[in-house]
C-alpha cells in the first residue's frame, strides 16, 4: 500500500510539472518610449542631447527619438554613445558615463520593434535645462558686452574683461561650486579658460570688444595664486565640487573675471559669438580650496610621419608636490595628434597610483574628470604623465598632409601635452581659520 501511495504521488507531481512546462510563459512586454527608454535616455543622454547643447541633435521628445532610432542602437551598441574615454581599472571617477548591458539591450529591442512610442500617460517628469544650462540656472552668467566675430584666416586668442557683480560677503570672496561655460557659436570655440584679475588691470586693455591675448590673460601681477576657475573644451561636462570644497575668487570693486577665447575658424567658417561662463556658489561650508596644478611637457617636437611618438611630463620647475594633497579631479588635454594619454604617481614608497588612463583620444570629447573619492599623494609624490601622438598620414585627424613635425603651440594644428590636476592641501582647514601655502604652485599654463 505504501508503495502504491509513494508511486501516485511521484505520477501526480510528474504530471503537474509537464503541465507547467507547457503553459506558454507571458513574453516579455516590448519596450516603449514613453516607459522604458525615454527614462534611459533621461539618465544617460539628454545632458548633452537637448536643444543649444553640444549634441547634434536632441532626444527629449518622442519624434526626436524616433527620427535616431538607428543611431541609438548602433552608437549604443559599439558603446561610443555615452562618450566616456577614461579605461577600467586605473581610477574611479564619480559618474562614469557607461550604459548597463542591460540598457543597451533595451533600447535595440525597442528599436527592432519599430520603435514603438506607447501610452504617454507612461512618460516620466520631463527634465528641464534652464536656458540651456545643465546644471541649472547660475548664480551669475557674466559675458563680454557685445559679440565679437574672429578673422576667418587664421587662430584668434580673445580675452574679455567683465566685472563681476557685487555680492556681499563675510570675507570679501565668493566660493564657487561649479562653473560651466556655454560658446555661443561651437563651430569656431576651440577651448575657453576663466582667469581671475583682483585688481582690475584687464579693464584697461578691453574696449568692450576683447582683446588680444595669445599665451595667457596679457597681465601678470593681479592673477590669482589660485590660477583661475577652470575652463572649458569640447566635450566638457561641468558639476560640483565634493561638499566642503570650493573654487574661491576675490570680490571688490575692481574684481574682473577675464574670459580668455581660442577660436579656430576652419573652412572659411566664422560668425559673431558670445561665449557666456555660468558660476555657482556653494551653499556648504568650505573647508579646502581648490588648486588647479599643471603636469605638462611643453619641450617636445614630433618628427613628421611617426605613429607612435611619446612625450613624458610631469609637474614643472619642482617635479614632486612639497606637501601632501588630495586629488579632486583631473583634465587631460592633447589636441589632434594626440592617441592616449596616461597619468600616474609614484609615492615616497616606491608605490604607483594611476590617476588616469585614455587610449583612444578624442579631441572632441574632453572635460574634467571627477574621482569619486579624492585620490590622496603624500609630500613626495611624482606625477608623471605619458602621451602617445600619430603624426602618420594613416591619422585621419592629422591636419597636416602630409605629415610636417609638429611642437608645442597654442594653434590647433600644433599641439600640447598636459593634464590639470584639481588638488586641496592637508594643512588646510578654513574652518578652523587654516589656510595653505600656495607660493609654490606653478602658474597656470596656457591651454
Amino acid at each position: 500500500m505504501m508503495g502504491t501511495a509513494l508511486a501516485s504521488l511521484l505520477l501526480l507531481t510528474l504530471v503537474s510539472a509537464r503541465q507547467r512546462a507547457a503553459r506558454p510563459t507571458a513574453p516579455n512586454p516590448t519596450p516603449t518610449f514613453s516607459k522604458e527608454v525615454s527614462r534611459i535616455l533621461q539618465q544617460n543622454c539628454d545632458s548633452c542631447h537637448h536643444p543649444g547643447d553640444i549634441a547634434p541633435f536632441s532626444l527629449m521628445t518622442y519624434a526626436e527619438a524616433y527620427a535616431h532610432a538607428a543611431d541609438i542602437r548602433f552608437m549604443t551598441a559599439t558603446r561610443k554613445m555615452p562618450p566616456w574615454k577614461p579605461v577600467d581599472g586605473c581610477a574611479e571617477f564619480d559618474g562614469p558615463r557607461v550604459l548597463p548591458q542591460a540598457d543597451i539591450d533595451t533600447l535595440a529591442k525597442w528599436v527592432s520593434a519599430g520603435a514603438p512610442e506607447g501610452n504617454r500617460a507612461d512618460l516620466p517628469t520631463p527634465l528641464h535645462f534652464d536656458g540651456g544650462w545643465t546644471l541649472g540656472q547660475p548664480d551669475m552668467v557674466l559675458e563680454n558686452a557685445r559679440a565679437f566675430t574672429p578673422p576667418a584666416d587664421r587662430d584668434e586668442y580673445r580675452c574679455y574683461s567683465i566685472p563681476v557683480p557685487a555680492t556681499p560677503t563675510t570675507d570679501g570672496s565668493a566660493y564657487i561650486g561649479a562653473i560651466d561655460i556655454r560658446p555661443g557659436n561651437r563651430s569656431i570655440v576651440h577651448h575657453a579658460i576663466v582667469y581671475l584679475d583682483a585688481n582690475g588691470e584687464s579693464a584697461g586693455l578691453d574696449d568692450g570688444s576683447g582683446y588680444q591675448c595669445f599665451g595667457g590673460p596679457g597681465f601678470g601681477s593681479s592673477v590669482s595664486g589660485l590660477g583661475s576657475l577652470g575652463g572649458w573644451a569640447p566635450g566638457a561636462r561641468p558639476a560640483f565640487l565634493p561638499d566642503g570644497i570650493a573654487m574661491q575668487m576675490a570680490l571688490s570693486p575692481r574684481s574682473r573675471v577675464v574670459l580668455q577665447v581660442h577660436y579656430h575658424p576652419h573652412a572659411g567658417q566664422s560668425g559673431p559669438d558670445q561665449t557666456q561662463l555660468g558660476i555657482y556658489l556653494t551653499r556648504k561650508p568650505v573647508d579646502k580650496v581648490v588648486s588647479f596644478v599643471p603636469v605638462i611637457n611643453f619641450l617636445f617636437h614630433i618628427p613628421a610621419g611617426d605613429p607612435s611618438y611619446k612625450v613624458v611630463g610631469t609637474l614643472p620647475f619642482i617635479e614632486r608636490f612639497p606637501q601632501d594633497v588630495h586629488v579632486v579631479g583631473i583634465f587631460p588635454h592633447m589636441h589632434l595628434l594626440g592617441r592616449s594619454m596616461k597619468v600616474e604617481a609614484q609615492t615616497p614608497d616606491g608605490q604607483t597610483s594611476c590617476l588616469i588612463n585614455i587610449d583612444d583620444w578624442d579631441f572632441n570629447w574632453q572635460g574634467m574628470y571627477q574621482y569619486k573619492a579624492p585620490v590622496a599623494l603624500p609630500a613626495g609624490s611624482r606625477p608623471l604623465l605619458t602621451a602617445v601622438y600619430d603624426n602618420s598620414a594613416a591619422n585621419f585627424r592629422n591636419p597636416n598632409i602630409p605629415p610636417k613635425a609638429v611642437s608645442w603651440g597654442e594653434a590647433t594644428t600644433d599641439e600640447m601635452c598636459i593634464a590639470f590636476l584639481a588638488v586641496t592641501f592637508d594643512s588646510e582647514h578654513r574652518l578652523k581659520g587654516i589656510v595653505a601655502d600656495r607660493s609654490w604652485v606653478p602658474p597656470l599654463m596656457g591651454r
